[in-house]
C-alpha cells in the first residue's frame, strides 16, 4: 500500500499564512538600514512581488525577491580571468550560478537576459605572457576558447552577451571620464587614475570595513582605501591604450565589471552573481563605482555569492596561485559533468564545497537513485512488472505534496539540496510499490497509471530544468543514437535484438525446473559485455530492460 505523511491543516495554514506575511512584508517601501550602524544597506525594488527569497549579506537573512520587470530580468555573472586552463574550483562557481538561472528561467519560466565579461587584460596575464613567451592577446584567445568548451561540456548555458574587455576599452574610458568629471575620482602624478571611497557615502554596505585611518597614508593615493580605475604603463611589453587624462595605460580589474555591466544593462541591475571571495573587494569596488557613475544608492538588487570550492582536508580554496586544483579535464576522466552538478544541488549555493572522492560518491549514487527510478518506472509502464493496485487517493495527495513541497524549496533561496530530497521520497515510496516490497491497496485500489507517469514526467522535467541532462530517459538514448546514425546503427533495435536471445537463453537455462549453468554463465557474459559498453541491463519477470549505465565501473560479475 502506496503511504504518505498527510500535512496537518494547522500545518497547511501556517505555509499559507507564512507566505502572506512575506508578501506583507515585501510591498512595503524604502530604505533597509543596519540596526547597529544606521548606515544604509539594502534598498527593496519596487515591481512584481515574487514570493521567492533569497539570502542578503548585508541583512544577514532573506529578503523578498522583487523584479521591476518581469518580462526582462537582468543578470551579470563575473567571467574568468583567461590567463590558465579552467578547474573545478571555477567550475562549482558557474554550474551553481547554472543551476539558479535555470531556476529562474525553466521553473520560474522568468524571461532571463544574462551578460559576462572575459578579462582578458590583467596583471596576471601580464606576468604569464612574460613567464611563457607567448603573446598576450594570443593566449588568452586560446585560454578563453578552453574555457567555452569547459562550460559546454559542464552543460553551463552560455550567456546571451559576452564581452572581452579588450574590445570595450573606449566604453571603460568613458566611464572613468565620468567619475572623473563628477570629482568622485583623480589623477595621480604618473597619470593613473583612482576612485574616491571617501567620495561614496555608502561603501562598505556588502562587507563591514574599518574606516579608521592607517598610520602611514600611501603617497599616490587620498585615501588607503582607494583602488585603481586605470593603471598607467610601467614597461613597453605591456598592453596599453591612450587616454584622455593624458597617461597610457589599462583598466584596473574592478572597473571592467562596472563598465561592461553598465554599457549592457544601465543604471539598474537585478541580478549579480560571482564566487565569495568577490564579494570583497572586487563587488563592493564595483558597486561604489556604478553608485557614483549614475548617481544612485544601490545599483545592484541582488547579490548572489557561491560559496567555494576546498580541497578536502585543506583550509584555502582551490585556486591557481596557491597550485592546490585540480583540472577539469582530469576530473572528467573519473566522473561525469551530471555528477558534478549532483554535487552542486546537494549543497547550498552560499556554502562552501569539501571536495573529495567520497563527495563524488555520494553524488554519483544520488543520480543513480534518479536513473535507478526512470527504469524501473518505464519497465513497469511496459508489462515487464506485475500491475499493483494502488491506494489512489494516498498517491493523488502525495503527488500534490511532491510539487507543492519542491516548489516552497526552489522559492527558499532556491534550496536545491531540500528541493531532491522532495524528489527522492516520491521515488522511494512508488518504487517500493512497483518493485514488488507492498502489499495491494484495500483502499481505493487503482493501477493509478496515469498518476505514476504524472510523477515520473515531473521528477525528470525538474531535473532536466536543474541542468541534469542523462537519466536513462529517451533523451539520452537519442543523444547516444546520434553517435551511430551515421553507419546506419539504430541502438534500440540491436540492443532489443542482443536482450531477446538472451531472452531465449534464459528460458533455455531454466526449463524443466533444472537450471544449466553454462547457459546461465552465457547469459551474464552477455549482460557484462553490454555494461562495459555503457548498457546496463535490467531483468524483470515479464523480460528485460535497459538503461545508459556508469562506464566507470569495472564489472565482474553480474546476476
Amino acid at each position: 500500500m502506496l503511504k504518505i505523511c498527510r500535512l496537518e491543516e494547522s500545518v497547511l495554514l501556517h505555509m499559507r499564512n507564512s507566505r502572506l506575511y512575506r508578501r506583507e512584508l515585501s510591498a512595503k517601501s524604502g530604505n533597509v538600514k543596519d540596526s547597529v550602524t544606521g548606515r544604509y544597506s539594502w534598498q527593496r525594488p519596487c515591481g512584481q512581488h515574487t514570493d521567492i527569497s533569497i539570502y542578503n549579506h548585508s541583512m544577514g537573512g532573506k529578503v523578498p525577491l522583487v523584479l521591476s520587470n518581469p518580462q526582462m530580468v537582468t543578470w551579470y555573472t563575473c567571467g574568468p580571468t583567461v590567463y590558465d586552463s579552467t578547474h573545478l574550483g571555477h567550475a562549482s562557481t558557474y554550474v551553481k550560478v547554472d543551476i539558479i538561472q535555470r531556476i529562474l528561467r525553466d521553473y520560474f519560466k522568468y524571461n532571463l537576459v544574462t551578460a559576462m565579461n572575459i578579462t582578458d587584460v590583467d596583471d596576471k596575464i601580464i606576468k604569464r605572457s612574460r613567464e611563457s613567451g607567448r603573446n598576450w592577446e594570443e593566449m588568452t584567445r586560446n585560454f578563453d576558447s578552453e574555457f567555452v568548451r569547459d562550460m559546454q561540456l559542464l552543460n553551463v548555458k552560455p550567456p546571451n552577451l559576452r564581452a572581452h574587455v579588450s574590445a570595450n576599452i573606449p566604453a571603460i574610458q568613458r566611464f572613468i571620464e565620468q567619475l572623473l568629471s563628477d570629482d568622485k575620482a583623480y589623477v595621480t602624478e604618473d597619470k593613473s587614475v583612482y576612485f574616491d571611497v571617501s567620495a561614496c557615502e555608502n561603501y562598505g554596505k556588502l562587507q563591514k570595513i574599518s574606516r579608521d585611518k592607517p598610520k602611514e597614508q600611501p603617497k599616490h593615493k587620498r585615501n588607503a582605501a582607494d583602488f585603481a580605475l586605470w593603471k598607467a604603463i610601467k614597461a613597453a611589453d605591456e598592453p596599453s591604450w591612450q587616454s584622455s587624462w593624458g597617461g597610457d595605460g589599462r583598466p584596473g580589474w574592478h572597473i571592467e565589471c562596472s563598465a561592461i555591466a553598465g554599457m549592457f544593462f544601465g543604471n539598474k541591475l537585478d541580478f549579480h552573481a560571482g564566487g565569495l571571495d568577490l564579494r570583497f573587494p572586487h563587488h563592493e569596488n564595483e558597486e561604489a563605482q556604478c553608485c557614483a557613475h549614475y548617481k544612485t544608492k544601490q545599483w545592484v538588487n541582488y547579490w548572489l555569492h557561491t560559496g567555494q570550492l576546498f580541497v578536502s582536508g585543506e583550509q584555502q580554496k582551490m585556486s591557481k596561485s596557491l597550485g592546490n586544483t585540480i583540472s577539469l579535464s582530469e576530473f572528467l576522466k573519473h566522473y561525469t559533468a551530471d555528477e558534478f552538478r549532483m554535487a552542486c544541488l546537494l549543497s547550498n549555493y552560499r556554502n562552501p564545497m569539501q571536495y573529495s572522492d567520497q563527495m563524488m560518491q555520494t553524488a554519483r549514487q544520488t543520480l543513480r537513485k534518479f536513473i535507478n527510478f526512470n527504469a524501473d518506472l518505464n519497465a513497469y509502464m511496459q508489462f515487464q512488472k506485475p500491475l499493483k493496485y494502488l491506494d489512489e487517493g494516498a498517491l493523488e495527495a502525495q503527488l500534490k505534496h511532491m510539487v507543492t513541497e519542491f516548489d516552497n524549496s526552489l522559492r527558499d533561496d532556491f534550496d536545491t539540496a531540500r528541493a531532491v530530497s522532495v524528489l527522492i521520497d516520491q521515488m522511494s515510496s512508488i518504487s517500493r510499490c512497483i518493485n514488488d516490497q507492498q502489499a495491494d491497496a484495500e483502499q481505493q485500489p487503482a493501477h493509478c497509471l496515469n498518476l505514476l507517469l504524472a510523477a515520473g514526467n515531473f521528477v525528470t522535467a525538474s531535473m532536466h530544468n536543474l541542468g541534469i541532462k542523462h537519466l536513462g530517459t529517451a533523451d539520452a538514448q537519442k543523444e547516444a543514437q546520434a553517435t551511430t546514425a551515421l553507419n546506419g546503427v539504430d541502438l534500440d533495435v540491436l540492443v532489443a535484438d542482443i536482450l531477446q536471445i538472451r531472452g531465449k537463453l534464459r528460458e533455455e537455462a531454466v526449463k524443466g525446473g533444472v537450471k544449466n549453468l553454462e547457459l546461465l554463465r552465457m547469459c551474464d557474459q552477455l549482460r557484462n559485455i553490454l555494461v562495459r559498453h555503457g548498457i546496463e541491463v535490467r531483468d524483470h519477470k515479464q523480460g528485460s530492460s535497459w538503461v545508459y549505465g556508469d562506464k566507470s565501473k569495472s564489472i565482474s560479475h553480474s546476476g
